[in-house]
């Protein structure tokens, strides 16, 4: 596990870009409790997926998150916004290297008719998930934010 820099402010916080400001911009908010089925698939709340479409996102980039145990789902047009957030944060870190390879490791997908998205094996692990257990899954902004119970 990856040290997390020492700033003293909340994760929410941390992750604000400077210059574009996620709780105004960004849309994404609200705490759900949905389930990992058996085939990897995050069951998404209808509330998420009406407002994904509503905003025409049909794609989201799954991501390990290098500042904890959990993992990131980001519309596409949002990405290099998350993006420049890490580098940002761990720009004085002696783990930016590490933070940059998990950016990498990000992957997108789409969600399917019944509001499922596929979750890569690398995402689960960094969680500590398993298939057919509910998480925790909170909007920040531009993002959301999927941790295990």
């Amino acid at each position: 596990m990856m040290a997390e820099p020492s700033t003293g402010k909340h994760e929410c916080e941390m992750l604000l870009p400077l210059g574009d400001d996620i709780f105004e911009s960004g849309f994404y908010f609200g705490r759900y409790d949905p389930k990992i089925d058996d085939e990897s698939r995050l069951h998404l709340p209808k509330e998420i997926v009406d407002l994904l479409r509503e905003h025409s996102v049909q794609n989201l980039c799954r991501c390990p998150d290098p500042t904890g145990e959990r993992f990131v789902l980001c519309p596409e047009a949002d990405w290099p916004t998350f993006v420049e957030a890490v580098k940002k944060l761990f720009a004085e870190s002696p783990d930016l290297g590490k933070a940059v390879r998990f950016l990498c490791s990000g992957t997108a997908a789409g969600v399917d008719r019944q509001g499922r998205i596929r979750i890569t094996k690398a995402c689960l692990d960094h969680a500590k998930i398993e298939v057919g257990q509910r998480v925790d899954m909170l909007g920040v902004g531009k993002w959301y934010e999927v941790s295990g119970r």
